[in-house]
């Protein structure tokens, strides 16, 4: 019956959430957006099929050159930040390199590029043999008709099967922006390029010509570019001798045709850092203000030249600046500008973070200004923007706030994660010394110990409270003095709260831990997961992992803490009463369970696919040995799988219902889960398929390079020996602490669950099997010290 009654309310509590998500969303979509709406008027139509989309590509550009300090001296860059939209568009690949960015603009999802796929115009020579009999020696494909097609201005790719080799299980696989732009009558030209040398053989030039992997189709071929001599000009005071040839590179510009889009790299900056180690500071910051005046004044070229309605210009860097990266200013400034347009900041459904995108959403968005439709298999959705006064302060500002999470990371959160091993094992050699007749009277360390692992319960909650304070600190303070203030703070502040936790029994200690920890991430994640999002143990728009909702970090905590909290009341009525959990105690235990499940399931609140479903399990394991009667209390392996499968069955049907809606009003706020089940209603099983392959070997990355890893092995060890040794202890708690030992089964399984079902499962499993070794630990603490003859 108690089920029943759970099903009808996820049920009714998935309707009113979907209901508020795609009201909620309508007012969004209805915003001024880069892909506009179907029903333009036959003159905006008419602009639209003479579009002209030119992108700006500048190597080693970082938002060091674009403060609004510096941008006294480049009165065109200042001018596109004031009258166009801005943003930070996260460009990490494996390799940080802009072949690899290039290559996955092309592709629209993650791809890797390689040092050889580099592209060449058709009249070119290498290695003594035409580029374009080396492409067909390699690929067949310019055989016949296909030959006669290329021109003598075309660019070819002639490494193309080994650049598909390395990417061959994507969804579209390289080229597909290409692919549909040409299939949609779209003119794609690349201009300019970042080699190294001028005057030089081709053989012995450092060829940096990677920007044409962007606008390829799958055959490897841009319609038209200049790559090589026609691109630069020889300048002796100039890195490598060479300056890009703009008085050229703005001719062919004008001569283009309609629609098109004309990608130019502009690659004096990237050889200029290329040679940094050369120069006197001085004489290389003279230089590096030189490019950008000529970079400026050539756009200032652009911007004049653009017919209203039909050009619209983008800026981007494919590879940010040395000196940013060793800044951790990895995020890439895009600007987009055109002559009607307003003053704002990009927004993007994929992040929902104003202000950062994905380079997928470049993608699409590119797609998007020629009124192409996004394939569904395709990662970006097309960005919008939103009017903001002085966007680009904002936005420097709040980058400061994501450079120092991404910076504290090896200052907090490893040494605490290290800190955590350490704790755990030192504890658990205390434990066995006292058992094998270690005088504990002579050793000081029970109640420090019992402190400290008490901390490392409290250091989650804390470290999402000092998310609070990250930003108005970094403000205040500046990164380095926000990062020890940050440091300083967790580790006084985590103490300070296990200290005074210690003062009470462990069964209201973990009561207060369990739920207000939980309940301060659910306050989170429905009031815009603020915190979460300048935490330390949060995501972090640097790695771009996540951006929104509840990371995986955090799931585990709140699954882990919330079954922990429940548990140990129900163990402390228990202990009272002597009688097992009353119908009221069930509810309420139910309504917890149910309002974090549909939190973590909701779009536009948890968003985290994979922690819903292994909510479900770990609620469904605790709820169904707590009130659902004897039989289920001995999970047996026929009665464990037929619950696991129906607990799994109902979060499916959770995420469905909270994630497939129909409307272009909901889609809008859709996470990928809800994309990926309309891939799914599509029958595109293909899609469905590299989503799994990309969580699986996110895993087992994750399982050799985390810290999490070592964390998880070191608490399942620690929970193996106290519960394996002595023999029967098990038998004992179970008997003592019934409940108690519900919610470490409970939470045990949704570990379990967590690590198959997420792509970074072992993070969330080692976050949550914490809150079942520390209170292990502390349950047999307790016992040694009521017991004189441990």
């Amino acid at each position: 019956m108690e089920f029943r009654k759970m099903v009808r309310i996820v049920g009714i509590l998935g309707f009113v959430f979907q209901l508020s998500t795609i009201l909620g969303t309508v007012e969004a979509r209805e915003d001024t957006t880069i892909h506009n709406s179907a029903d333009r008027n036959e003159r905006a139509d008419r602009a639209e099929r003479a579009k002209q989309v030119t992108v700006v590509s500048i190597p080693g550009l970082s938002f060091q050159e674009l403060r609004p300090d510096q941008l006294s001296d480049l009165p065109y860059f200042k001018k596109m930040t004031e009258l166009g939209a801005v943003g930070a568009m996260n460009i990490r690949t494996a390799n940080r390199s802009m072949r690899d960015v290039y290559t996955s603009l092309g592709a629209g999802e993650p791809a890797a590029g390689h040092v050889e796929a580099l592209a060449f115009e058709t009249k070119e020579s290498r290695h003594g043999v035409r580029v374009s009999d080396l492409m067909n020696r390699y690929t067949g494909q310019l055989e016949g008709n296909q030959a006669s097609l290329l021109k003598e201005d075309s660019l070819i790719v002639p490494e193309l099967a080994t650049l598909k080799r390395l990417n061959n299980e994507q969804a579209y696989g390289v080229g597909a922006l290409g692919d549909l732009l040409k299939t949609y009558g779209v003119h794609r030209s690349v201009l300019g390029s970042s080699d190294l040398g001028r005057g030089l053989h081709l053989e012995q030039k450092q060829l940096r010509r990677f920007a044409p992997l962007m606008l390829m189709n799958s055959n490897g071929i841009v319609d038209k570019g200049t790559l090589g001599e026609d691109a630069a000009i020889a300048s002796v005071d100039r890195a490598s001798g060479v300056s890009t040839n703009y008085a050229h590179l703005f001719s062919l510009w004008k001569n283009r045709q309609q629609p098109s889009i004309t990608l130019i790299e502009l690659g004096d900056l990237y050889r200029l850092y290329n040679e940094k180690t050369h120069y006197d500071q001085d004489r290389f910051n003279e230089l590096k203000k030189w490019v950008l005046r000529d970079m400026d004044q050539w756009l200032g070229q652009l911007m004049e030249a653009m017919q209203p309605g039909i050009d619209s210009l983008w800026l981007f860097s494919p590879e940010v600046n040395a000196e940013a990266a060793k800044s951790k200013l990895y995020l890439s400034p895009i600007l987009q500008y055109t002559t009607d347009g307003v003053a704002g900041m990009f927004i993007s459904e994929s992040t929902r973070r104003q202000g950062v995108v994905t380079s997928q959403d470049f993608t699409s968005t590119l797609l998007s200004e020629f009124k192409i439709p996004v394939p569904i298999g395709l990662m970006g959705i097309p960005l919008a923007s939103t009017g903001v006064s002085h966007a680009l302060d904002q936005l420097v500002k709040d980058q400061s706030s994501m450079q120092m999470v991404y910076r504290s990371r090896p200052s907090l959160l490893y040494p605490f994660a290290t800190f955590e091993m350490i704790v755990l094992l030192i504890s658990l050699i205390y434990i066995v010394w006292i058992k094998r007749g270690g005088r504990k009277e002579a050793v000081p360390a029970h109640d420090v110990l019992r402190t400290v692992l008490l901390s490392l319960l409290t250091a989650p909650a804390v470290m999402l409270l000092l998310g609070w304070i990250a930003v108005p600190a970094v403000t205040q303070l500046g990164i380095d003095g926000a990062i020890i203030v940050l440091v300083f703070s967790f580790i006084v502040v985590s103490l300070l709260l296990a200290m005074i936790l210690s003062a009470y029994s462990e069964i209201t200690t973990m009561i207060w831990l369990g739920v207000g920890t939980a309940s301060l991430i659910v306050l989170d994640a429905c009031t815009g997961a603020h915190a979460m999002k300048y935490s330390v143990l949060g995501y972090d728009p640097m790695i771009g992992a996540r951006y929104y909702g509840i990371g995986n970090e955090y799931m585990g905590v709140l699954i882990g803490a919330l079954v922990l909290g429940v548990t140990a009341a129900l163990q402390r009525r228990y202990a009272a009463r002597g009688t097992r959990a009353s119908r009221a105690a069930a509810l309420a235990a139910y309504a917890a369970f149910l309002l974090v499940t549909v939190c973590l399931t909701a779009p536009s609140l948890g968003a985290n696919a994979g922690g819903a479903l292994s909510a479900a399990v770990a609620f469904g394991v605790a709820g169904a040995q707590c009130f659902a009667g004897e039989r289920w209390r001995e999970l047996r392996l026929g009665r464990a799988s037929a619950l696991l499968a129906a607990l799994l069955a109902l979060g499916v049907g959770a995420l469905w219902l909270l994630n497939s809606a129909d409307s272009p009003a909901a889609f809008a706020r859709e996470s990928h889960v809800g994309r990926a089940f309309h891939a799914l209603r599509a029958g595109q099983f293909d899609q469905i398929g590299h989503l799994i392959v990309r969580k699986l070997r996110m895993n087992v990355h994750l399982l050799r390079a985390s810290v999490w890893s070592k964390v998880l092995i070191t608490s399942l060890f620690v929970m193996a020996v106290l519960v394996l040794r002595p023999r029967g202890r098990l038998r004992v708690w179970q008997h003592k602490n019934p409940y108690w030992m519900y919610g470490f089964s409970a939470n045990m399984i949704g570990a379990i669950a967590a690590l198959l079902l997420n792509d970074s499962g072992i993070v969330a499993a080692a976050t949550m099997i914490v809150f079942v070794a520390v209170p292990l630990l502390l349950l047999r603490l307790r016992e040694l010290a009521a017991q004189p003859d441990a």
